[in-house]
């Protein structure tokens, strides 16, 4: 899945990029680096010189000359699925591959340690092995991901979809083979219902549709995630001078990861 509030696309978002192809959305390749980097309170511009300052004992025994993503492929060496499930944490599992150090090394690299707490090692498993054949190619619309809301919303006009904004649903219930959704002023029937609600909003829905799916093993699964919010200053507006989409590059961002800060991105300003 893919918010539509991201700031870029990847090639493993099939969905989004099918869309785009349909709607026949330019779709610009982004230039994108990690370039810093920030914890125990160093800031370094790469991952090994973060190693050797920040983890001085990793310089000494089996991975001393790994980088860190040769030590995130020895983590992974022979696993199999059924062995993922000896560690329900994958935490627990980074840990006791690359012990204390080594985890929070490779810790260093989330910026939400919550997340990277609670993630599951069966679920990291799938993960890596359906995207093993992805580029990770970032992209993005001329306009940013809203373009792809402005063709969805203009494809379902055309076909005669009325749309209602700023109504909050207070109910769902099934009906025979209808829906009935009821909002503070209307009451809707479909034959089919999409719901795309955040986990939060949607258990203050009433009827009998919410309720089986909040009692779904499924529904009680979903983690709450961590956003940011990102900000692009330049120093002139270079895109009002833009008169062709198809000689348009979009500006490089630097990635920026730190233990104690939310800041993720750092888009160029000069």
């Amino acid at each position: 899945m893919l918010g539509l509030d991201k700031l870029h696309v990847y090639d493993a978002h099939l969905i989004f990029r099918a869309l785009t192809r349909r709607f026949n959305i330019l779709m610009l390749k982004m230039d994108i680096k990690n370039a810093h980097w920030e914890t125990r309170g160093v800031f370094v511009s790469s991952t090994q010189a973060l190693k050797e300052q920040a983890f001085p004992t990793l310089l000494s025994g089996p991975f001393a000359n790994m980088t860190l993503s040769e030590m995130r492929k020895y983590a992974w060496m022979n696993m199999t699925r059924e062995k993922t499930l000896e560690f329900p944490s994958y935490r627990d599992f980074v840990c006791h591959q690359l012990g204390s150090e080594g985890c929070e090394f490779s810790m260093a690299m989330y910026a939400a340690k919550r997340k990277y707490g609670e993630e599951s090692t069966f679920s990291v498993y799938e993960l890596i092995e359906a995207s093993s054949n992805d580029s990770h190619d970032y992209c993005r619309p001329p306009g940013g991901l809203s373009d792809i809301v402005s063709a969805l919303e203009r494809s379902a006009k055309r076909l005669g979809v009325k749309m209602y904004a700023r109504e909050k649903v207070k109910a769902i219930h099934r009906k025979g083979n209808m829906f009935t959704v009821d909002t503070d002023n209307f009451t809707v029937s479909a034959r089919k219902l999409i719901i795309a609600v955040p986990s939060t909003p949607f258990e203050e829905i009433s009827g009998d549709v919410p309720g089986d799916i909040k009692r779904n093993a499924f529904f009680k699964a979903i983690l709450a995630d961590s956003s940011f919010k990102a900000v692009a200053v330049y120093s002139y507006p270079w895109w009002e001078n833009i008169t062709s989409l198809h000689n348009l590059t979009l500006k490089p961002f630097e990635r920026f990861f730190s233990a104690a800060s939310c800041l993720v991105s750092i888009m160029p300003y000069r």
